[in-house]
């Protein structure tokens, strides 16, 4: 059979009327789902939610601390180096399934579109509760430090105040209704508002950098930040230092954020890998900038270790100065809740592009769009509802809700190595139609394995507790939460979605002559038949 040619019955063109609609949105038919939602994120857009959501430099201020055990200042600067090169490779094998495959839906719809058609529904559904998950842990790690920083600041001009975590909590349950009534009440101005977060996270690097380096008196030496290896954590070196590496993973957390607005950009196809890229170049940069940076400047890594909130002490440390320290920490909370707003925003679209889809319950009533504000407010409020009784576990142990936040770094990279696994072993020319980025067949394998790979190891070594010996302190509780997730996920299939949620209904020989047409490729474009046809049937009566 000529490889070139489709094995999949031709789809009836004329159920589907494409007078005066882009590009853009035929793609998007053409992958089962109608656009609901204004095209308003350009590229510059486009890239400032990605990387306020990730904004690698004070994502590191947030997480520096394990690192910081594991290994002291050679863990970090080289935690971060390491974190940032797995990180890139995973992340292009992401971007080119997002330029193949633009959609809301993210990487489930990446792994219904690549996956074998028995297997599509299960697969799909399994990596879009896990990313939906993932998504909500994420916003409410970002705003958890949010309230933090508000509670610490407090205590920092009074000592005697004595915060405590019940106190933290309704802070947090504050900044998460703010967070989705801006986005959801004020639709229209959520471009700008990202490319003015973006900004103002550029600038405090600039700032904060400057600051440090030329107020600190002293300053360490090379050898403590580059090489002296302090290893606190009952572990061997190695197990510690990539313990202190899946931490700095933290630093690139999300950077599928654009991919979940791909219905509101023009140009998916080419833009959304561009804003995967471009976050990946600016956050691991100025992540390792700024990890220099205070580490050159502090003058007593024990006290930063040993305080509550370590990068306020690391700004007083450099400073020597209260008021300054607590500018630069209000300057943090402003960039790092930006990046809160930006979370919510992007885990709202895709628990309605999954119930869309019909992977929730009542999935009909959370897949609805307003009709004035045109946002999915249902499932913006599913997601801000399940953020403040999830914050609840605050309350009862800071312990337990660091280690669900874990989750939402591996389940994230889970959700980007599930489709990538997929296209290893389905074969790449066989799944992935011709798209703008590609990787080619050299690079394009190399990362798809590595991402698969790497989310192995880290889905093992995640489960392990970051100190020895183990105590109710520090236990690790991500492999509990992993398969409770998990089987909650296979009652919600077993309980009746295995019957209903099928997936978007695909229009593959329009798809596969519009994404050949976008490269300019018709000729050339490989074949989507072994992932597309609905069954075997289909493929053999069309052959």
């Amino acid at each position: 059979m000529d490889k070139g040619k489709s094995t999949v019955a031709p789809a009836d063109r004329s159920s589907m009327d494409v007078t005066g609609l882009s590009a853009d949105e035929i793609q998007l038919r053409l992958q089962g789902h109608v656009g609901e939602l204004p095209r308003q994120f350009g590229t510059l857009a486009t890239i400032s939610l990605a990387f306020t959501i990730t904004n690698s430099w004070i994502g590191i201020s947030a997480v520096f601390v394990t690192p910081l055990f594991a290994g002291a200042g050679p863990a970090i600067f080289w935690g971060i180096l390491v974190a940032a090169v797995a990180c890139s490779f995973i992340n292009a094998g992401l971007a080119e399934l997002a330029s193949a495959f633009p959609s809301s839906g993210g990487q489930y719809h990446f792994a219904f579109m690549v996956a074998p058609p028995r297997y599509r529904a299960p697969i799909a559904f399994i990596a879009g509760w896990l990313s939906v998950v993932a998504w909500w842990m994420t916003a409410a790690s970002a705003c958890i430090y949010c309230a933090q920083i508000c509670v610490n600041l407090a205590s920092f001009f009074n000592p005697e105040y004595v915060w405590t975590q019940w106190q933290v909590y309704l802070v947090y349950v504050a900044l998460t209704c703010l967070a989705v009534a801006i986005f959801v009440l004020l639709p229209t101005l959520m471009p700008k508002t990202e490319i003015v977060f973006f900004a103002a996270s550029l600038v405090g690097f600039l700032v904060f950098c400057i600051a440090v380096l030329a107020a600190s008196k002293t300053k360490q030496s090379g050898r403590t930040v580059f090489v002296e290896w302090v290893n606190l954590t009952g572990w061997n070196d190695g197990i510690a230092f990539f313990l202190g590496v899946g931490s700095c993973m933290y630093v690139f957390l999300a950077t599928d954020a654009a991919t979940h607005i791909a219905e509101e950009m023009p140009n998916p196809s080419r833009n959304v890998p561009r804003a995967i890229g471009m976050t990946m170049v600016i956050g691991a940069s100025t992540s390792l900038v700024w990890a220099v940076a205070f580490l050159f400047s502090t003058n007593d890594l024990d006290e930063v270790a040993g305080s509550y909130l370590p990068i306020l002490t690391v700004f007083y440390q450099a400073l020597h100065n209260q008021g300054g320290a607590a500018f630069l920490a209000v300057w943090l909370l402003v960039v790092y809740y930006g990046a809160t707003i930006s979370c919510f925003l992007t885990a709202g679209r895709l628990t309605w592009a999954f119930a869309r889809d019909n992977g929730l319950p009542f999935s009909r009533f959370f897949a609805k769009v307003h009709p004035t504000l045109q946002v999915p407010v249902n499932a913006s409020l599913l997601t801000m509802v399940f953020c403040i009784l999830y914050g609840l576990i605050y309350i009862g142990s800071t312990t337990a809700f660091n280690s669900f936040i874990s989750l939402s770094i591996l389940g994230l990279n889970i959700t980007y190595a599930i489709p990538q696994a997929i296209v290893l072993v389905r074969g790449r020319a066989n799944v992935l139609p011709a798209r703008p980025f590609n990787l080619g067949p050299l690079l394009g394998p190399f990362c798809n394995l590595f991402s698969v790979v790497w989310t192995l190891f880290y889905t093992v070594l995640f489960s392990f507790p970051v100190f020895l010996p183990v105590t109710a302190q520090n236990m690790n509780y991500v492999s509990v939460v992993l398969v409770g997730v998990s089987l909650i996920t296979l009652a919600l299939w077993w309980g009746g979605k295995r019957k209903t949620f099928t997936g978007p209904s695909i229009q593959i020989d329009g798809l596969e002559v519009l994404s050949a047409a976008a490269t300019g490729s018709l000729a050339t474009g490989p074949s989507q038949a072994g992932v597309l046809a609905t069954s075997k049937e289909e493929a053999s009566a069309a052959a």
